[in-house]
C-alpha cells in the first residue's frame, strides 16, 4: 500500500511538473433563484449526463474528457438568462470545484402561451447577406412581434452561415450573432447547427476535445452554447440537436443525416425527465424524411418521439422548400422555408414560397395556429397564381408554360392535409384547387407542378443554375404545394380562398404575371467578384 501511495504521489508531482491539469472527477453544483431559494427538479447536463437537482437545488455527475459544457435545461417557471442578448444557460467545463446556476422567477408563473418563431437558414456568407438579414428578416421578425400576443420565442434551423467548399464564412458568426440578440429581435432567439456552420480547415479547431469530430464545431458552440440542448417555456419542452454527420474530414460537402449513439442517449434521458402530456419539439437541421430509411439512430429517435404523439413534433429546415411530412407512430415533422430564400439572390424560396420564418402560436400544449410568414408580405400572403400559358424568364433563360390557357396553378406555400379550398368565378362557388403531383422535371414541356414564375426569376432573370456556375437543382427545386384548376369561363373573374388547419381564411384574386419581377431584388453587384464567378 506505501508502494502504490508513493507511486501516485510522484504520478502527481510529475503532471504536476509538466503542467497537466488534473481536473475535478466531478461536476457539481447548485441551482438557485434570485432570492437564494434552492430549484429542485432542474435538469442539468453535460450532453452525455443528464440528472436532476435535489430539493436542495444539487446535482453531481462524473466529470468526463469529451464533455465541453455543463447546462440546465430552463425550466417554465423562470426568465430565460440573457447575456449579451444571448440565451446563457451554460458554463464553459473548466477546472472549477463547482457551477452553480441562478434563476429568475417569471412574474406570473409559467406561461399558458407564448408564440415560437422558427427561423430556418438565414445563411450568411457575405457582408451584404447580412444586412438583407437585418433590413428584412429581423426587421420584420420584430415588427410582427410587436402585433402579436406574446410571450414570443425564437430558435434558428441551422445554417445560420454558409461556407462555399472549404472556404470558411463562419468568421460572420459573431456578426449574425449581434443581429439576433434579444435586443434587436425583440425575443431571446436560440440556435441550431447545420451543416455550413462547421469548421472546416482542420488546422483552425480547438485542441482539447479528444476527437476532430467534436473539434470541429466547437467554434460554433464558444458563440452559442451547446450543440444538443432543451429549455421549457409553458407546457411545452423544446430540444435541438445536430443531425449533421460528416462522411469525412477532407469533404465538407459530403454529409447525412444522422445521430450518434451518444445523441441518442443523451435524448432518452432527457426525454425520461419530461411528463407525460407535455408537447415536445425537436428542432433539427436535415429533415428525417431519408434519414430513417438509412440510419437506424434516426429511427430511434423518431421511435422515441413516437411515444409521445400525438405531442411530439419535429422541425427542420436545410431544403430552402416547405414540406408537411406525417410519420406513421403519428409524429409530425414540418420542414420550414428559409429566412435566405434562394441564398439571398432574390426574395423567394427555390418552391417558390417568399423568404419568410414560421409563427407557431401555442397554448397549453397545442399548436392553434402555424403561420408561414413572408418577410416584407403582408401576413396574408400566402399564395400566388398564375395563367397555365404564360412565359416566365429574362435574358438568361425562358419558360413557357404547358398547361393551357384554361388552367390556373396556384402556389399554396404551408398547405397540408389540414387545410380546404374553393374557388370562385365571378362571383359564385365554382370548385376547388387539385393538388399536382410532385415533379422533379428540368426540360420543357414545362407542364410539371414546380412554381415557373420563382424558377423564371431565379434562373431567367438573375441568372442562377443557369450560366454562373450554380447547381441548377438548387434553383428549380420540388414544389409540394402547387395546384391547378381548370376554368370553366376562361374569361371569368377568379377568387380563390384557402382555409388552415385553425379555420384562419386567406384569399387571392391577383393573377401574377413576368411584369412583377420589377418588384424583385436585381442581382447584386460585388466590388470584387467571387473567383468562381469571373
Amino acid at each position: 500500500m506505501k508502494k502504490v501511495l508513493l507511486f501516485l504521489a510522484s504520478l502527481a508531482v510529475c503532471s504536476l511538473a509538466f503542467g497537466a491539469k488534473v481536473l475535478p472527477p466531478k461536476v457539481q453544483g447548485r441551482v438557485t433563484d434570485t432570492s437564494g431559494k434552492p430549484v429542485p427538479g432542474v435538469q442539468v447536463s453535460d450532453g452525455y449526463h443528464v440528472v436532476l437537482t435535489d430539493t436542495e437545488g444539487n446535482y453531481s455527475f462524473p466529470r468526463i474528457p469529451e464533455a465541453y459544457y455543463v447546462y440546465i435545461s430552463i425550466p417554465s417557471a423562470y426568465e430565460i438568462p440573457l447575456r449579451q442578448g444571448q440565451p446563457v444557460f451554460y458554463k464553459k467545463l473548466e477546472d472549477r470545484p463547482a457551477y452553480n446556476f441562478v434563476l429568475n422567477p417569471l412574474k406570473n408563473g409559467p406561461e399558458t402561451a407564448f408564440n415560437l418563431f422558427l427561423v430556418a437558414d438565414p445563411q450568411c456568407q457575405w457582408v451584404w447577406h447580412v444586412r438583407r438579414l437585418r433590413e428584412e428578416g429581423i426587421a420584420d421578425m420584430r415588427a410582427y412581434a410587436r402585433k402579436a400576443k406574446g410571450p414570443d420565442y425564437a430558435i434558428t434551423l441551422g445554417d445560420i452561415a454558409y461556407s462555399e467548399g472549404f472556404r470558411n464564412t463562419n468568421y460572420l458568426l459573431p456578426v449574425i450573432r449581434e443581429e439576433f440578440s434579444a435586443e434587436k429581435t425583440g425575443m431571446p432567439v436560440f440556435q441550431t447547427i447545420g451543416n455550413h456552420d462547421f469548421e472546416y480547415a482542420l488546422t483552425a479547431v480547438e485542441e482539447a476535445s479528444p476527437t476532430i469530430s467534436l473539434r470541429r464545431n466547437r467554434y460554433f458552440e464558444d458563440l452559442f452554447g451547446p450543440a444538443n440542448y432543451s429549455f421549457n417555456r409553458g407546457d411545452v419542452h423544446i430540444i435541438s440537436m445536430i443531425d449533421v454527420c460528416f462522411e469525412g474530414f477532407g469533404a465538407p460537402g459530403k454529409y447525412h443525416g444522422d445521430f450518434s449513439d451518444a445523441q441518442v442517449k443523451w435524448l432518452e434521458q432527457d426525454l425520461a425527465n419530461v411528463p407525460e402530456g407535455k408537447l415536445v419539439i425537436l428542432c433539427v437541421h436535415i429533415p428525417f424524411e431519408d434519414g430513417v430509411k438509412k440510419s437506424p439512430n434516426m429511427q430511434r429517435v423518431l421511435d422515441l418521439l413516437g411515444t409521445r404523439t400525438p405531442h411530439a413534433r419535429i422541425v427542420s429546415g436545410h431544403t430552402h422548400t416547405i414540406k408537411h411530412l406525417h410519420y406513421g407512430n403519428g409524429v409530425s415533422e414540418f420542414v420550414a422555408g428559409a429566412m435566405s430564400g434562394c441564398w439571398w439572390w432574390s426574395k423567394n424560396c427555390a418552391d417558390g414560397s417568399p423568404n419568410g420564418y414560421s409563427v407557431w402560436s401555442i397554448r397549453g400544449n397545442e399548436v392553434v395556429s402555424d403561420l408561414y410568414k413572408g418577410q416584407n408580405f403582408k401576413e396574408d400572403y400566402q399564395m400566388r397564381i398564375y395563367r397555365g400559358d404564360a412565359e416566365f424568364g429574362g435574358e438568361y433563360e425562358k419558360f413557357r408554360l404547358a398547361h393551357g390557357p384554361g388552367t390556373l396553378l396556384v402556389n399554396v406555400w404551408n398547405w397540408d392535409e389540414g387545410w380546404r379550398s374553393e374557388v370562385y368565378e365571378n362571383g359564385k362557388l365554382c370548385g376547388q384547387l387539385e393538388k399536382l403531383p410532385t415533379t422533379s422535371e428540368f426540360e420543357a414541356p414545362y407542364d410539371g407542378s414546380k412554381d415557373w414564375w420563382a424558377i423564371g426569376y431565379n434562373v431567367g432573370v438573375v441568372g442562377r443554375g443557369h450560366s454562373q456556375g450554380s447547381t441548377r437543382n438548387n434553383y428549380c427545386s420540388k414544389n409540394y404545394h402547387m395546384f391547378k384548376y381548370v376554368l370553366k369561363d376562361p374569361d371569368a373573374k377568379v377568387k380563390v380562398v384557402v382555409y388552415d388547419r385553425s379555420g384562419r381564411k386567406f384569399t387571392c384574386s391577383r393573377i401574377t404575371t413576368a411584369a412583377d419581377y420589377e418588384g424583385f431584388a436585381k442581382r447584386p453587384q460585388y466590388p470584387v467578384l467571387p473567383a468562381w464567378e469571373e
